[in-house]
């Protein structure tokens, strides 16, 4: 866990340290949402898309009988 420290990670960690400093300044409780988010994230190593939810499939092209046709020619 401690070998593995990316830019996003230190980046997300920042962003939470930054968060709950302001909250203790500041008083201001919204940004303990915030703070606790970026910190789970910089602590599990994970981002908005680690459940897969910015998953993009593939563009599945339709195949029709002339995308399938071989043509071949014989060179002696």
């Amino acid at each position: 866990m401690i070998n593995q420290w990316n830019f996003m990670r230190l980046l997300r960690a920042g962003l939470a340290v930054w968060a709950f400093v302001e909250l203790y300044n500041t008083g201001e409780w919204l940004l303990l949402f915030p703070g606790i988010i970026f910190g789970m994230q910089a602590v599990l190593n994970v981002g908005c898309c680690g459940s897969g939810a910015c998953y993009a499939s593939p563009e599945q092209r339709a195949t029709t009988d002339s995308d399938n046709t071989v043509i071949a020619e014989e060179i002696r």
